[in-house]
């Protein structure tokens, strides 16, 4: 492609923003001094963005080139735009990095304390960012450039190795980030405190750490999101509205993390695959790429979370090579209202039953499985039959039966289940403990070896009817 030809395209899409944004102005970054090959681009991104930021907002334009640079602050009313082949590369110098600085109580939001992923609002090293955003409203990044967070090491980080997040933003309101890509980050791709009304659209996050962690999200959208990550794809926890749909997900660790309270959530059309493309972070040499579970709810699992989970809704969702389709997991100071799982598909499982169970103290008001099916590879291993369990760590473990855990409660609708396995298998295929109501209707299991395919223990009556019976009722 000529020269000239680059500079016409260029000119057609900062055309096209200009027309987008109506009133808004345009903010080529290389008018305020940056430079392919600087060593620090900041001051002068920044400077594009203040001066956006006092016309009323606009849009700061990031042209074709490999722009370094260290932190860069997102202020209110201003778009990031980032053009084909632009792309913002983190610096490996850890000076040129700040973090974030609220007023904001976000405690509440810490986990991990005393272990090496202690990770806690207040920490200034732990929340260092490449692009931050505090306290702003009405702000973007979009585009089809990349962001580069490089995987910047640090010794002093979490872990001894974790860099600074790659985004990260807090008590933000009115935001969207859409079609830019993210790669290599140096600890979570997105990180946020508080945010509001936000989405996150045709997003490709390659490699790093977690893809998109909230601690506090209200009315979020997070679609069309392709996700190849060395640890969780999503995570966090106290959400209330969270959308997320249309995904393909790809993780060497969980594909859908929640470790604090939620409430209407909705996980829909997404196709959950391992094993990782990218290893582990955290495994080092290992280069541990197994892809654990799909989804993965876990209150309290790092440090107390209290609160409930409830209104969360699974439909349509496809999962493969994966160790468990779902564990649900209570914790202290935790309880459920209703999760229904409709509509999946999992296949090639090769780790654990899927299991909601709670160990100390809380209980499950309802739990809905309607049109699952689950084919698992089979342990022949007869030991495994009478293996006692206790409460899970924070990722599965192996279980006394291999189709479906449920302990605590209240009542268990099965509707068109159909689990099978390959290979050998001693364990029953269902075990229920303290289960207050189940209702089983036209659930499907391959029968196995051992002395008897369901266990039953503390339990409540279990109605049990065929597909066709339950049709007709």
């Amino acid at each position: 492609m000529t020269e000239l030809m680059k500079r016409i395209i260029q000119l057609a899409v900062l055309l096209s923003i200009c027309l987008s944004c109506g009133r808004a102005g345009i903010y080529d970054i290389t008018r305020y001094g940056a430079r392919p090959g600087r060593e620090n681009n900041a001051p002068a991104i920044n400077k594009a963005i203040d001066a956006c930021h006092k016309a009323g907002g606009g849009t700061v334009v990031v042209p074709e080139g490999i722009f370094v640079t260290g932190t860069i602050l997102l202020k209110s009313g201003v778009t990031l735009h980032l053009n084909p082949g632009a792309t913002l590369h983190a610096t490996d110098s850890l000076p040129e990095y700040l973090s974030m600085n609220t007023p904001e109580d976000l405690s509440r939001y810490d986990s991990g304390d005393g272990t090496q992923n202690s990770n806690n609002s207040k920490d200034a090293r732990w929340n260092r960012a490449l692009i931050l955003a505090v306290g702003a409203e009405n702000i973007a990044i979009e585009g089809e450039g990349t962001i580069d967070g490089g995987h910047v090491f640090d010794a002093e980080g979490e872990e001894h190795m974790r860099g600074p997040h790659t985004i990260l933003f807090a008590c933000t309101s009115g935001f969207r980030l859409e079609g830019v890509s993210i790669r290599r980050a140096a600890n979570y791709a997105f990180m946020a405190y508080e945010v509001e009304n936000g989405t996150f659209s045709d997003l490709k996050i390659d490699e790093g750490w977690d893809g998109i962690h909230i601690r506090g999200g209200k009315n979020i959208d997070i679609s069309d999101c392709s996700f190849r990550t060395g640890d969780d794809a999503v995570a966090g926890g106290y959400w209330e509205g969270m959308n997320i749909h249309d995904c393909d997900i790809n993780s060497s660790c969980n594909g859908i993390r929640i470790i604090m309270p939620v409430t209407d959530v909705l996980i829909d059309s997404c196709r959950f695959r391992g094993p990782g493309e990218f290893p582990h972070r955290t495994s080092g040499e290992r280069r541990r790429c197994n892809m654990l579970a799909a989804l993965n709810i876990q209150p309290g699992g790092w440090g107390r979370a209290y609160g409930d989970v409830d209104r969360v809704q699974v439909k349509d969702v496809v999962i493969d090579r994966v160790a468990t389709p779902v564990m649900i997991t209570l914790n202290e100071g935790n309880n459920c209202g209703t999760v229904s799982i409709e509509n999946m598909t999992a296949t090639g499982i090769y780790g654990a039953a899927i299991s909601v169970e709670s160990w100390k103290g809380g209980v499950y008001d309802e739990i809905r499985l309607k049109r699952v099916s689950a084919e698992f590879i089979g342990a022949d291993e007869p030991a495994l039959a009478g293996i006692t369990v206790g409460p899970p760590p924070a990722d599965y473990r192996t279980l006394p039966c291999w189709g479906i855990y449920a302990k605590e409660v209240r009542h268990l609708v099965m509707e068109d289940v159909r689990l099978s396995y390959s290979g050998k298998e001693y364990r029953p295929a269902l075990m229920f403990d303290h289960v207050g109501a189940a209702e089983l209707k036209g659930v499907e299991y391959t029968p196995g070896s051992g002395r008897k395919d369901q266990s039953f223990t503390g339990c409540g009556p279990v109605r049990v009817s065929s597909a066709a019976a339950a049709d007709n009722q």
